[in-house]
């Protein structure tokens, strides 16, 4: 057994790389993006959405018509210990995009980048439209990046330190993924694809990367047994949809754009540059995956549906003075007066 004071030292060591390199200035970067959306967060009232997912949180189930189970269960925890404020309502997202910012920048580093790299690529988070939205408003979008950045951490350490156990832990994490948003699934098929595609092929002999794929399964069955149950409603919703042509299909180009304008066109210059880097440098070779993730993944996912839009009557900052139903299961309709 190791003594006291040397496992101790350890610790510190690895407390002090971690904040070397810039880390420390990514900490406070995030730090106060929190208290910035955590201030502002209540300068616009309730979104029509918001009141859906907390409706939801009243009556907790294994799913939903339209989402799955874990934000409302996250909003119902929310509301618990921090109440029915704006603020205490959008405490999560604001939580997650910050978190996003530490997240982006510990990529990089693992990547091999420097203090440059980390403070560019965390600024490039931190300023990114769509990440800004995320932290203002309660939905399924606020904590969809972290969950698909926190896969991509440890494939990156599976490769990076040849350990085939963080396999597991990348299918932890897609599992309570994919109970907070279904779109998980086409980032796991596009990193399946890229590793087939690269000399990564081999990680499919391993057991541990299908013990990932058993735990993410294992984490969502919840979801699909109650999505039986209830004859696969989301499934039944998306039918509706196309049906009733409300599908936006986007062609490549005008696809491009809007990803473009989601994350900022002053940053395109930065993450095509490291998409590229992804694709054709011999460094990064061991993370092309990675890279055709993206191709895979941009290719499968230029459809994007426009969910339903429920009336909610508001008065006053958006406070509801009427009442709406929900999506909630089993004919649970939840109600705000």
């Amino acid at each position: 057994m190791a003594p006291r004071h040397y496992v101790s030292q350890n610790l510190d060591n690895q407390r002090s790389s971690f904040l070397a390199d810039g880390m420390l200035v990514v900490l406070l970067l995030a730090l106060a993006n929190f208290l910035l959306h955590l201030y502002f967060n209540n300068r616009y009232g309730y979104f029509r959405d918001e009141f859906n997912y907390m409706a939801c949180g009243d009556h907790l189930a294994w799913g939903y018509v339209d989402h799955p189970p874990l934000i409302p269960f996250l909003v119902r925890l929310s509301r618990l210990l921090l109440g029915d404020s704006l603020r205490s309502i959008r405490f999560i997202p604001a939580l997650a995009s910050s978190l996003l910012i530490v997240q982006t920048a510990a990529i990089a580093r693992k990547l091999g980048g420097r203090r440059y790299a980390l403070l560019l690529s965390a600024i490039c988070a931190l300023i990114a439209p769509q990440f800004l939205s995320n932290g203002s408003l309660l939905g399924t979008n606020c904590l969809e990046p972290n969950l698909w950045m926190g896969c991509a951490y440890f494939a990156i350490l599976a490769i990076q330190r040849n350990d085939p156990r963080y396999w597991l832990w990348f299918g932890v994490v897609a599992g309570i993924g994919l109970e907070e948003k279904y779109s998980i699934a086409l980032f796991g098929l596009g990193l399946v694809v890229g590793l087939l595609l690269t000399e990564q092929r081999r990680v499919f002999l391993n057991k541990w990367i299908w013990l990932g794929g058993f735990a993410a399964l294992l984490i969502f069955l919840p979801n699909v047994l109650w999505n039986i149950k209830y004859d696969w409603p989301f499934l039944q919703l998306i039918r509706a949809i196309r049906a009733e042509g409300r599908d936006v299909v986007l062609g490549p180009f005008p696809y491009f754009f809007q990803q473009t304008l989601l994350v900022n066109p002053l940053t395109a210059p930065i993450w095509l540059a490291g998409l590229f880097a992804l694709l054709f440098s011999m460094r990064l070779k061991p993370y092309r995956a990675l890279g055709w993730c993206y191709v895979v993944f941009r290719d499968s996912s230029r459809g994007e549906r426009q969910p339903p839009l429920p009336r909610v009557e508001t008065g006053h900052r958006g406070r509801p003075t009427g009442q709406r139903s929900t999506s909630c299961p089993g004919g649970g309709a939840g109600s705000f007066s």
